[in-house]
This record gives structure tokens, C-alpha cells and sequence, in this order.
């Protein structure tokens, strides 16, 4: 966006940044699209190293605000994510017209390397049963049969 608005500031008219959500049958892949004058391709792979960036240098003691882009990290950092979901970032760029960042995730959960927990009311049961003796300080009404549980 900020590479938009700078690209259009002197004609005051700014073309929409375009997004495309499709989920395929493997993969859930996200498309934006901008016109901000993009990238030449000898500085593409550049803009995936920590504390690169094509913003200008953002100067903290002069603004009360803190400063959103010009750190370096935006890029990387969406790359690791989208990796970490056994997916990946790319960047098309065409010089002098506008950049296509487009993020690949899977979209099947028997893909996925971490397995989350699922909680609902079968999985609270499990979670919330509560296989400990009963304390001498508080015996229960009813002996328990032990030997039915097991240790995990």
C-alpha cells in the first residue's frame, strides 16, 4: 500500500490494491495485487533479508507515532509464517507498473506437521477427567477400582 501512494502521490488519483482468496483442492492461496511501480527483478530475492527495505529509513525521535514500515522485517517474517503452514511467499514484480504477492498454504489438515488440539465437548471429557486416588483427607463415598485406569 505505502509503495502505492507514493507511486500515484503526484496525480492524487490511487488505483485499489486487488486481493484474491481461492481455496483449491490442496492449497488455500492469497493474491494482492498492487500498481506501486514494483521491484526490479535484481533486487526481488533482496527484499526477503531482515532490515532490507525499499522504504525510506523511519526516524523514531522525531515523531510521536511509532513507525509501521522501513524496519525490514514485513517480509520475512510473512515468509516464515506462510513456510511454518508448509507453504511459501513469492513476489512477481513488473518494474515500472506494480507487484503480485501471492501466499501458498495447505489447505488440508493431513498436512499440517503440528497437530493442534481439537476442544469440544467429547475432547473436554478427556481433557477434564480426573484419574487421581482420592486423598485420605477426603475419602469417597464409593471405592474406586483402580485397576480399570490406566497411566498414559
Amino acid at each position: 500500500m505505502r509503495a502505492t501512494m507514493e507511486y500515484h502521490a503526484d496525480k492524487g488519483v490511487y488505483p485499489p490494491i486487488q486481493v484474491h482468496v481461492t481455496l483449491g483442492n490442496e492449497d488455500l492461496t492469497v493474491k494482492m495485487s498492487d500498481r506501486g511501480g514494483g521491484v526490479p527483478l535484481r533486487k526481488i530475492d533482496r527484499l526477503f533479508n531482515y532490515m532490507y527495505s525499499t522504504a525510506p529509513r523511519p526516524r523514531v525521535e522525531t515523531s510521536r507515532a511509532a513507525p509501521l514500515a522501513g524496519f525490514g522485517y514485513g517480509l520475512p517474517i510473512s515468509r516464515l509464517y506462510a513456510q511454518y503452514f508448509q507453504g511459501d511467499l513469492k513476489l512477481y514484480s513488473l518494474e515500472g507498473y506494480g507487484t503480485d504477492a501471492v501466499i501458498y498454504i495447505k489447505a488440508l489438515s493431513t498436512d499440517s506437521i503440528e497437530r493442534l488440539p481439537v476442544y469440544n465437548k467429547a475432547a473436554w471429557k478427556h481433557y477434564n477427567t480426573n484419574h487421581e486416588a482420592d486423598d485420605w483427607c477426603v475419602p469417597s463415598r464409593e471405592p474406586k477400582d483402580m485397576t480399570t485406569f490406566r497411566s498414559a
